[in-house]
């Protein structure tokens, strides 16, 4: 108890002795609610999972696409590792489409790591059933993570092996 009493003016709050008597990580879990809020507000909708902190897994339509239906489906794992203060982030988008563009056109590609800036749409519904679109540039999506993490004073990796963001 001696010990703790010397540690109560260093600490912010009593969520964060709470914390640290209950054996978790304050930060980490300050930022992994901050990462979730942050993509709420982008219109994502994610759930955490027994092998990582976040994950995504949701379909778009390509937002550029003319005549046609392009398909983006989005996934993404999210690990923030408190050993090495540094959320890892995998990312994977995979691209299936159909249109003209001089005559009948058909395409399926994916992409690992980083994502680039493509803007897409998506229906989503709210807590009443009503239907509603998001758009949205998919780098929004790692940009958002980075910026958490490092305003809480954490590095930030891009991984190509999903395993690097799983527990």
């Amino acid at each position: 108890m001696h010990v703790v009493l010397k540690l109560l003016p260093l600490l912010n709050s009593g969520t964060q002795l709470r914390h640290i008597l209950n054996g978790g990580n304050y930060m980490k879990d300050k930022i992994l609610s901050e990462i979730y809020d942050g993509l709420l507000k982008l219109g994502i909708s994610m759930e955490r999972q027994k092998e990582t902190d976040i994950s995504i897994s949701t379909e778009f339509l390509d937002a550029k696409w003319g005549i046609g239906k392009k398909k983006i489906f989005y996934e993404s794992y999210i690990y923030a590792n408190e050993e090495d203060e540094t959320v890892y982030m995998y990312e994977k988008t995979t691209q299936t489409g159909w249109g003209f563009s001089f005559g009948s056109e058909s395409n399926n590609s994916f992409q690992f790591g980083k994502t680039l800036f493509s803007k897409v749409k998506s229906a989503q519904y709210d807590a009443t059933g009503k239907v509603y679109e998001i758009s949205l540039n998919l780098g929004d999506i790692p940009k958002t993570v980075k910026e958490i993490a490092q305003n809480n004073g954490w590095k930030f990796k891009t991984v190509i092996n999903k395993r690097k963001a799983l527990y």
